[in-house]
Order: structure tokens, then sequence, then C-alpha cells
């Protein structure tokens, strides 16, 4: 199940930073997220920018390495296969993959089906959905 977006309803407080970075790497620290939340400030007011992984599998098909599957659920990065060559990134539709302080590809993995972005986003803009199959073909 990929997560989604209520993106007008966010009021970009970045919570689901904190608790994924909570949830991963045992600090609260925004930059260290799977989850990016960006505000740009213009003449028409705030808009807020959110970029997610919607587990689509691009960055399965493109990685030169192998080190990127699934589950069936969600997206595992292997970290000894990964050489940090950023050929996900390049692929990713939603600029949802992130590096950490290794070079080494960090993608959302649902925090192993409990999400804690859901969990901790006070006005409920992420959420679950589940995908719909037409005739054996995956559709969101």
């Amino acid at each position: 199940m990929p997560l989604r977006v209520k993106k007008a309803t966010c009021t970009g407080c970045k919570l689901c930073q904190l608790a994924c970075s909570g949830w991963h790497e045992r600090c609260f620290n925004p930059e260290k997220a799977r989850i990016n939340v960006e505000h740009d400030y213009n003449e028409k007011g705030i808009h807020i920018g959110i970029h997610f992984c919607n587990q689509c599998n691009k960055c399965i098909d493109t990685c030169p390495e192998n080190a990127i599957s699934s589950n069936g659920k969600w997206i595992l990065v292997d970290r000894n296969l990964c050489i940090g060559c950023k050929t996900c990134s390049k692929t990713c539709p939603l600029d949802a993959v992130r590096y950490d302080s290794e070079g080494k590809s960090v993608i959302c993995d649902l925090c192993e089906g409990e999400p804690q972005c859901i969990d901790w986003c006070p006005k409920e803009v992420i959420y679950f959905r589940e995908k719909k199959t037409q005739a054996g073909r995956e559709t969101t």
C-alpha cells in the first residue's frame, strides 16, 4: 500500500520528518528523514511541497547493482550492495531518494509496515491508499 498525501491540508509542521528520523535514525533530525517537507515562500504566500516514496518500484528497475528490492509491501535497500551511484534518485519521479552519511541510498520502507509519519501527523495529511487491480494490472 503506497502512502498518499493531502497536500492542500498540510501545514508544513514537519512532524512526519521528526517521526521518520526518530524511528530510523534514533534522533529527531528532519534532514535524516525518508520523507521531505519543503517550504517555498512567494508573492502568493507559502507553498508546501512533500516528497515521499509511493512504492512505484522504478528505483528497483534501474539500480545497476540490484541493491534495491521490494518484499511486496515496501522498498528495501541492501547497504552492502549500494554503491551510491544515485541512479535511483535520477529515476525517482517524486524526488524521494535520500542519502546517508556514507552516500548510500535511503528510501522509505514504510517503517516496516507501521509508518510513523501517519501516526504522528496531527492533520491526518498522510494516509495509506491500497492499490487496486484491473485485469491483473496495478493502479493507484
